[in-house]
């Protein structure tokens, strides 16, 4: 049975990225950052509070003996408050869009040559026509800046030849042009934790980008994909080939041009 997981484990691990592309992870919130997560909570939203009495609730549970309640029960009402879905986040960039699966994962063609990306997350942008149906650029909804936060993902190389990324959080101007070279997150700040500092990379031509976004919730989610519809006909959806290389190697390739 075991040698059974681990090669099913195997398996969905050994995928080949052929082309060049973004791709990074919306992961589940550590535990370590729960205490982050219960003050950042918005105790007068009934769904909110539901979850700061269940954290609270766990806690004090954590304080009885083995012998007073499973750990394996605690340990999995701890991630059902924690880690909120993972699918379903909405990502836009170089006039592509995608929505992260069910593993929380989001990858682009990559069209842009530094070795530097922003992140923006943020529950709406707006298009800007010069004629007809065609647009100049994308630009940052006004109205939204208090729920716009921006990070900068840097590839950097140190003095040992180590690569590593520096990500820092950026401010968040009057200027309302989004930058070429970002992905943007259609969500409420809220609901993702971006952990910044330096990350270790290695010297990979594609924009793999650190584990350190996580999922907080996915309050509104649904609303905010409602609004995108609006202008949805003006983004590319992402379409993935899988291709099975051997018994346990899958070629993973976007086949968009």
């Amino acid at each position: 049975m075991k040698k059974l997981i681990i090669l099913s484990t195997l398996i969905c691990m050994s995928f080949l990225y052929s082309d060049t592309k973004i791709l990074f992870y919306l992961n589940p919130a550590p535990i370590e950052i729960s205490e982050w997560i219960k003050s950042n909570i918005k105790k007068e939203n009934k769904k909110s509070k539901e979850i700061f009495n269940a954290i609270e609730k766990i806690k004090k549970l954590d304080e009885k003996t083995p012998a007073q309640i499973s750990k394996k029960l605690l340990k999995n009402e701890y991630k059902k408050f924690l880690h909120p879905t993972l699918g379903g986040f909405l990502a836009i960039y170089g006039g592509y869009i995608d929505y992260s699966d069910l593993n929380g994962q989001i990858s682009f063609p990559l069209r842009h040559t530094k070795s530097k990306l922003y992140l923006i997350i943020t529950p709406n942008i707006k298009l800007i026509k010069v004629k007809g149906n065609t647009i100049s650029h994308k630009e940052l909804d006004k109205s939204e800046k208090e729920n716009t936060q921006i990070y900068l993902f840097e590839k950097k190389e140190d003095k040992n030849n180590q690569f590593y990324w520096h990500v820092s959080k950026q401010e968040t101007t009057n200027d309302k042009i989004i930058n070429p070279l970002s992905v943007v997150i259609l969500t409420k700040p809220k609901n993702l934790y971006v952990s910044t500092g330096d990350f270790i990379s290695n010297d990979n031509k594609q924009l793999i980008l650190p584990k350190n976004i996580y999922v907080i919730n996915n309050n509104q989610n649904s609303k905010i994909l409602l609004n995108f519809m609006n202008i949805k006909n003006f983004f590319e959806p992402i379409e993935i080939e899988d291709k099975k290389i051997s018994d346990i190697l899958f070629q993973k390739m976007i086949t968009n041009n």
